[in-house]
């Protein structure tokens, strides 16, 4: 059993390497940025997947001619749909996080936590990361599987009035849907990269990376769906 001052020295121990790690990585990631990029690929190919699931749900869902609007097809759109669309984008985005976070947990913080402790606490500590990071694949996929459901059926509803067909929405939707998707994914990105390299005492940094990153371009992209596309859809 563990005592209060293993517990106590377990968790400076992984403080301690939290921000070491973090320090480091932020100062190469600011002196070469480029270092970045990977991320962006792999979060453009998890929104082009995205896009494409989206399509296949629009054209098998049945039109629901009850139903709202997209609010970038909407000229009505007003700045109450604004603060809706981030306060959207900004929970997806806080989900990926949270996943990058919980993976740096699970594989840099607890087995360095587990170094300090004995006992069952130890146990625990060594052998939780498998079973977690199955929790944050399941999360993550139930994210991605119900953003698709949402938006194909809106797509379904839409093309359903007349005038468009799904494919056509949707292309019209790319200039502002591709940015954002690419900026909330791109936590879940940094971390699918970073742990195929190994290199999970970067996660910490990670997540400070995409906040700074990732929330202008969801704003950005908010603001261009209501106060642009809604205009010239």
């Amino acid at each position: 059993m563990a005592t209060r001052q293993d517990t106590a020295a377990a968790r400076l121990a992984a403080r301690n390497a939290a921000i070491a790690d973090s320090r480091v990585a932020l100062r190469s990631w600011s002196e070469r940025p480029s270092q970045l990029l990977p991320w962006v690929g792999i979060s453009a190919a998890i929104a082009a997947i995205l896009l494409l699931a989206t399509y296949i749900v629009s054209v098998s869902a049945t039109p629901e001619a009850t139903s709202g609007s997209l609010i970038a097809a909407d000229p009505s759109a007003r700045w109450a749909d604004f603060w809706f669309i981030l306060g959207r984008n900004f929970t997806v985005l806080l989900l990926h996080l949270m996943v990058c976070f919980a993976t740096y947990l699970v594989r840099r913080s607890l087995p360095i936590q587990a170094g300090e402790m004995s006992g069952v606490q130890a146990w625990i500590h060594r052998n939780a990361a498998t079973p977690a990071l199955l929790l944050v694949v399941a999360l993550t996929m139930y994210s991605i599987l119900q953003q698709a459901l949402i938006l194909g059926h809106s797509l379904a509803d839409l093309s359903g009035k007349g005038g468009m067909t799904s494919a056509e929405i949707l292309v019209r939707l790319l200039p502002h849907a591709v940015p954002e998707l690419i900026a909330v994914f791109l936590p879940l990105a940094a971390a699918l990269w970073l742990e195929s390299r190994d290199r999970n005492r970067e996660l910490l940094a990670a997540v400070a990376a995409c906040v700074i990153i990732a929330v202008p371009v969801v704003i950005a992209s908010a603001f261009v769906e209501v106060v642009i596309a809604s205009d010239f859809f």
